[in-house]
Formats: structure tokens, sequence, C-alpha cells
């Protein structure tokens, strides 16, 4: 007979083993294998959510259930966690996933979009750290709800300069007054926080599967507001120019797309323009001597934004 102290190294072990799992069959029988004796497992209920090979709607049903376990007083499967695992951070993980759901799902409508909002805001309020999506969620509903006068005021209250504050910034600065100097150096703000990022964001550069694993974060601003930059052609090109402009100037597009770039801004009347930059920021490198990559970005966002008084 399994005493409890035995029952808890075996589902320790076995979700050990379902982590490591090299294949989600495997993972999902041993996330099935702690269900079978500890049939409301929270642990357990979210992997299999995770591995679980149907739809959407079927994945939401499968979240919306082990937050309703996590939300049980005293429960069965306390003390049958993994080591290390903590409910707190569990109930975290499921309102992430199921608000992520909710807000990138193809068909998702207002009603879907405001559930997202509301689980956003709930997860904002567990997790003091900060350490969750929360807030980049929480500024994609308003975004996707186009609630932009709401969405600007919360990032004038948001005191982290962080890349979803600053392209909520942006993109409701667009929406509300259109192309104009506010926008163009919202965007421009944007760049600056995380320099590599945009060209994640717009799919300029491919985002491999390491990078998707290593860099959640990375990964959800790139579902989030890629799609909102490229929801017209209006707010595509208005994003894409400067970014494709700093990075021309920084080296950092694809060879295919620096060669097209070039007769895209002459045909547009800013070729002359570019040049002008490409010698100011070589100028400016001469005169510094040592090239450091962030004094280069830091001078050719300096010059991207000068760009914008013409």
């Amino acid at each position: 007979m399994n005493t409890e102290s035995d029952l808890q190294r075996k589902i320790s072990r076995w979700m050990e083993e379902a982590y490591d799992a090299e294949d989600d069959k495997a993972c999902m029988e041993l996330a099935g294998k702690v269900l079978s004796v500890s049939p409301d497992n929270p642990e357990a209920l979210l992997l299999a959510a995770e591995v679980f090979e149907g739809g959407e709607e079927e994945y939401r049903t499968r979240i919306r259930h082990a937050l309703e376990v996590l939300k049980k007083p005293s429960p069965e499967w306390s003390g049958f966690l993994s080591e290390g695992c903590r409910p707190d951070w569990l109930k975290i993980a499921a309102l992430q996933r199921l608000a992520f759901s909710l807000l990138c799902g193809e068909e998702s409508g207002e009603e879907e979009l405001e559930e997202a909002l509301a689980l956003s805001g709930e997860l904002s309020a567990l997790d003091t750290e900060g350490e969750s999506l929360g807030r980049l969620l929480h500024y994609g509903a308003l975004l996707r709800l186009k609630r932009y006068r709401e969405a600007l005021r919360e990032t004038m209250k948001d005191g982290a300069d962080s890349p979803e504050r600053a392209y909520t910034k942006a993109l409701a600065a667009f929406r509300l007054s259109g192309a104009c100097d506010e926008s163009y150096r919202a965007v421009c703000s944007a760049i600056k926080v995380d320099p590599d990022l945009p060209f994640l964001v717009t799919g300029i550069w491919e985002m491999d599967e390491e990078t998707e694993d290593q860099d959640d974060r990375t990964h959800a601003m790139a579902l989030v507001f890629g799609p909102l930059i490229e929801e017209d052609e209006q707010a595509s090109a208005w994003f894409n120019t400067p970014i494709l402009i700093f990075g021309f100037l920084t080296g950092r597009l694809p060879d295919e797309v620096a060669q097209t770039l070039e007769p895209q801004l002459e045909e547009a009347g800013m070729g002359d323009m570019l040049k002008i930059a490409q010698g100011q920021l070589e100028a400016l490198l001469q005169q510094e001597g040592e090239q450091d990559p962030e004094k280069i970005d830091a001078l050719a966002i300096e010059i991207v934004e000068r760009m914008g008084d013409f």
C-alpha cells in the first residue's frame, strides 16, 4: 500500500520525467499517470493542456478547469506537486495562458478580448514582481478593443520603461493622431528600448525555435504587436519606415531587404536623405574612434529621429 510520502515521490518523479520528455505523447502519458492518482492535480492539468492536440476551445476549457481547481480551499492535491512548484505560480501560468489564447485567437471577438483584459488585470494583481506577461496582455487587449485613449493613459501611469509600454504608446498615438511628430517619435522611442526587438516584431528577422524557447517575452511581443502593426497598410508603413532605416544604418537588415530598400526610398523621395544619414553616421563614428555597437545604435536612432523633421 502506498503511503502519502511514497505517492508524493512518485508524482514528483512523474512530473520531472514529463518535463524532460522528448515528445508530447510521452509527456501526456506521464501527466495522465499523475492524474490517475491525483485527479485534480493542477500542475498535471496545465501540462496536459499544453501538449493536448486539439482545438483552441478545448484548450481553453482545460485551462479554465485548472483555474477552478486552483481556487478551491483546502485542495486534495495539496502536497502533490513537483519539488519547488507553488500554487501561486501555477495560477499565474494558467491566467497567462488563457488570456494569451483569448487575445491572440484568430476568431476572438469583443467578448473574448474583454475576458482577456479582465484576466490580464487579475494576473497583474497576483504578479506583484511584474515577471509575468500581465502588462503586455493588458496593453494588447486595450489596443485590440480599439480603446486607444485608455491605452495611452495607461502608458502615462506606467513607470516601467518596457517594450510593451513603448509599442502601446506608439500604436495608440498613431491611431489617435495619425502620421505626426508625436507618433513618429513614439516609434523611435520603441526602437530605443530594445534595438533588436522591432526586427522580430515586424517579421524582418525570423524567430527561430531557440529564441522562442529562451525568451517568452520577445515571442509574446511578436505575436501580440506584430498583427497590430500590420493591421493596415498605413500603420505598417508608418512603423516600418523608421525601423528599416535604423536597420539599414546599423547593418541589421538581411541583404535582400537592404537591397530593395534603397530603390524604394529613392522612389519615395528619401534617397538623398538616407545618403546624408549614412554620411552623418560615418562622420560621427570617425570622431568617436572605437566602434561600440551601443554607441552606433544611439547615433543611428538620433539620426532617424532627426529625419522625422522632414
